[in-house]
């Protein structure tokens, strides 16, 4: 077996071992959701099993350690305290909790990017139609990346919050939160960034990217389980925020009219959740962490390059990818022949792809011209063969 990335011969060999989906097809779809290794899911199989013999209470009681293990583990990953992280039901779920938490009211502005992600987005217009705020949008510069100069100009005194896209769904286009860390900091304006499509393949510190509030998935490079997410949330944050739905979990109900707030980050989380899922998100940052984050990144990186650099030579094939694109996902056109289709096609010959839709990133898309794109995100996980056998089934539509 042979590989483009870091990984030694026999280290990608046991990874692929502890993979069964890469016996049964192809899948390039990390962006998406990735596949599970065999010891992750066994995770969730085993205490969904638990619960089914002894009740979910009992099964949870049984797993406090590892349940409390897992906000260790994030802090490990992505730098932190333990106790600023909290479990989501999915990242959706824990963006949303944080903006709307913030309390914006009329008059108020938010900046973002002109790459941010749909469901972000429709949030700003949603408070925009019902509360009046303004929607305040970065471009892109003369080079095709995040215009921070431009950006920093938007910052006004009623700038509430600075909201962020690490990398777009629509390209391997990598903004530079570090920079916009520095311009939030230096204006003391609260920075949202969505790391869901850079957590797991790119290296993400908090402390230093110097946000203020994160969120991220299970689902996608990370090789966790749907229905997982997390949020991390500053003390800064902690004690200015309002959180906008508060549960049981949120607070203790001290007296008949009253209650009593929590101080960490899991004021934000809901008593009743996965647990199942919980443990296999930790397993699934564990398995990385086991792994070496550098090196996993490494490996992603080059089968990215890979890839980008080989589909560019396909003929008849368009990159959709803004020049600067380095992450692990790549996406393009094929002469004559819709996305939706390219995905068929590969699809049936047991090699999954995604298509990446002007409704997912509409304000990137539609100024470059572009309604969709196949859209293909390798792992460390594939071998050259993998790859090769996608370059062919391409060049064959």
């Amino acid at each position: 077996m042979t590989s483009c990335n870091t990984f030694s011969e026999e280290t990608l060999t046991a990874l692929r071992l502890d993979t069964p989906g890469v016996e049964q097809r192809m899948h390039f779809d990390s962006a998406g959701c990735s596949i599970m290794a065999r010891s992750v899911l066994d995770v969730q199989i085993r205490h969904l099993e638990e619960e089914a013999i002894v009740g979910g209470y009992v099964a949870q009681e049984q797993h406090a350690d590892q349940l409390e293990g897992f906000y260790d583990s994030l802090a490990t990953l992505l730098g932190g305290d333990a106790r600023n992280f909290a479990f989501a039901g999915s990242a959706v779920d824990a963006w949303t909790k944080a903006f709307y938490s913030l309390n914006l009211q009329s008059g108020d502005n938010i900046v973002t990017a002109y790459n941010e992600y749909c469901s972000n987005f429709v949030a700003f217009i949603h408070m925009k139609k019902t509360r009046g705020i303004e929607i305040r949008v970065a471009p892109a510069g003369e080079d095709g990346t995040l215009d921070l100069e431009a950006l920093e100009g938007l910052i006004d005194s009623n700038t509430k919050v600075i909201s962020v896209s690490h990398v777009p769904s629509s390209s391997g286009q990598v903004n530079d939160v570090h920079a916009v860390g520095v311009i939030a900091r230096r204006h003391d304006v609260p920075f949202l960034l969505d790391s869901c499509q850079s957590i797991g393949q790119l290296p993400v510190n908090i402390k230093d990217i110097g946000c203020d509030m994160l969120i991220g998935t299970g689902r996608k490079f990370l090789r966790g389980p749907r229905g997982t997410g997390f949020l991390y949330i500053s003390d800064t944050m902690l004690r200015q925020i309002n959180p906008v739905v508060l549960t049981n979990q949120s607070a203790v109900w001290t007296a008949d009219f009253d209650y009593e707030l929590r101080t960490d980050a899991r004021v934000f989380e809901a008593w009743e959740r996965s647990v199942a899922g919980q443990l296999c998100l930790g397993a699934a940052i564990d398995y990385l962490l086991d792994i070496g984050p550098d090196a996993a990144f490494t490996a992603i990186a080059s089968n990215a390059s890979y890839l980008r650099k080989n589909i560019a030579s396909i003929p008849n094939v368009t990159s959709t990818c803004p020049a600067d694109a380095s992450g692990a996902i790549i996406t393009f056109n094929k002469k004559d022949k819709d996305p939706t289709e390219v995905k068929a096609v590969l699809h049936a010959r047991n090699i999954g792809v995604q298509t990446a839709s002007v409704v997912h990133t509409r304000l990137d898309l539609d100024a470059r011209g572009i309604q969709s794109a196949v859209r293909v995100s390798p792992h460390y996980y594939h071998s050259k063969d993998d790859m090769d056998d996608l370059l062919t089934a391409i060049e064959d539509i």
